[in-house]
């Protein structure tokens, strides 16, 4: 079977392809006057600008970052993960949330346009009308589809205006969040500071320390005094004859030199504590404590710093919520459409032009096969009886 048969018996059967144009009349008709749907959008973009609710996160981190030695405390506990969520993202999981839904069918009775009765349909009903997407840039784009270009245009607003009362609410108590947890980090810090500089001032008030470190220096330098003169007094007694008076008396101021050089470097009771008399301490004891006095002087040094990050953070967040600064920014407001976005009655005629044709050409063939008007089609047609006689069984 030849398909240049197949196209001479089609045009015998011309009229018959006349169906396809009536079709795509009649799909053309059924489009006009068929309910136009009008689309309409908002954009808008969430300001980022706003960083309070990175104010949590923030003084997280850092005091992460900066506990160290002081994990053991009980301010270290306090300190959670906390999840710092985009503007953006947190807008876009209010506007396409369930409450604003709810809110926007009941307000415009979308229920009885839709003609459902339970909450689930009609929300399956209503999130296929509305489009809800951010795109590269941060632009947030909410639309919707419908009959009416006013409601459509009004839904889109009034959608928009709910999920902006919702945000900035959100954003007031995150701001109070903020504001009160840095007030308690502030006050935590406080008591730390003051805990460590009493514990400092009770240190050097028990031990009759004036300045430590000074005290040391002071001490190594008479160490090496005594050192000095106990080596010159060995060489004079060396010197000196075994019966001679001057020896037996260096000898008594080298004893004693040799005893303060002792107490000054070397062991030391465990109920040591320097006299409140003399700057001397013994050097051993007070490398000690010199190790205990730095490690707080650190941790004090550590709290100070995170003291004045959070009065710096908490001013400026209880700043930030003085302002009051709208989030919010609208670049296209929602609009009228003049034009409508579908039925298209171009595509409506076309689509039933086309598949009226395929199934008037295959009615054309079928009719040449069986009837054996095409030549070369007996093979064609007997598979059909083949086919038409299992049919029948």
């Amino acid at each position: 079977m030849a398909y240049f048969d197949i196209v001479c018996y089609c045009l015998t059967k011309k009229k018959l392809f006349v169906f396809p144009v009536l079709v795509a009349l009649i799909c053309f008709g059924i489009a006009w006057v068929l309910p136009p749907i009008y689309a309409t959008e908002l954009r808008l973009q969430v300001d980022a600008s706003n960083s309070e609710s990175a104010s949590i996160g923030s003084v997280s981190s850092m005091f992460k970052s900066s506990m160290g030695s002081l994990s053991q405390s009980g301010l270290a506990s306090m300190i959670g993960s906390q999840n710092v969520i985009k503007p953006s993202d947190l807008y876009l999981e209010i506007l396409s949330g369930r409450e604003v839904a709810l809110n926007t069918i009941h307000k415009f009775r979308l229920d009885t346009l839709y003609k459902k009765k339970a909450d689930e349909l009609t929300l399956k009903r209503f999130y296929k009308d509305v489009s809800i997407a951010e795109d590269e840039s941060g632009i947030i784009s909410c639309g919707f589809e419908g009959k009416d270009k006013v409601m459509a245009r009004d839904i889109v607003r009034h959608m928009v205006k709910i999920s902006n009362e919702r945000y900035l609410t959100l954003q007031r108590e995150r701001l109070q969040y903020s504001i009160e947890y840095l007030r308690n980090q502030e006050r935590e810090l406080m008591d730390s500071v003051t805990a460590i500089s009493d514990e400092l001032i009770e240190f050097y008030r028990e031990n009759n320390l004036v300045d430590l470190n000074s005290q040391m220096e002071i001490t190594v330098k008479a160490l090496a005094g005594y050192e000095t003169q106990i080596n010159n007094y060995k060489l004079s007694e060396q010197m000196q004859g075994k019966d001679n008076a001057d020896k037996s008396e260096m000898r008594k101021k080298r004893v004693l030199l040799e005893k303060k050089f002792r107490e000054l470097r070397g062991r030391y009771d465990s109920s040591y504590v320097p006299t409140d008399k003399s700057l001397y301490v013994n050097s051993d004891w007070a490398s000690e404590k010199i190790l205990y006095q730095e490690r707080r002087a650190s941790d004090l040094k550590r709290f100070q710093a995170l003291l004045e990050f959070v009065s710096t953070e908490k001013m400026n967040t209880e700043s930030q919520n003085l302002k009051n600064q709208p989030v919010i920014q609208i670049i296209q407001d929602a609009y009228l459409p003049d034009w409508r976005i579908r039925p298209k009655r171009a595509k409506w005629a076309i689509g039933g032009f086309v598949a009226s044709f395929f199934v008037t050409l295959f009615f054309v063939i079928y009719k040449g096969i069986s009837t054996g008007a095409i030549v070369g089609s007996e093979g064609a047609r007997r598979k059909l009886e083949q086919v038409k006689s299992s049919l029948r069984k």
